[in-house]
């Protein structure tokens, strides 16, 4: 192959993979907002609850 000939193919791999890339993001867009907000939230209660738990005071 020669150098143009590579260059060509490269270009259309890398044109190919963008528009993969492109329709991807858009199909993750167009889902609804629970769906995304599910798992964006921390995995710990905002609210500190008012228990007697303490781990290291050997009770």
């Amino acid at each position: 192959m020669h150098n143009s000939q590579i260059l060509v193919f490269s270009a259309v791999i890398a044109v190919a993979a963008i528009r993969l890339y492109q329709k991807f993001v858009k199909k993750d867009k167009g889902k609804s907002g629970t769906e995304n907000n599910q798992n964006s939230g921390s995995s710990f209660p905002s609210s500190s609850k008012d228990d007697d738990y303490e781990p290291y005071s050997k009770k």
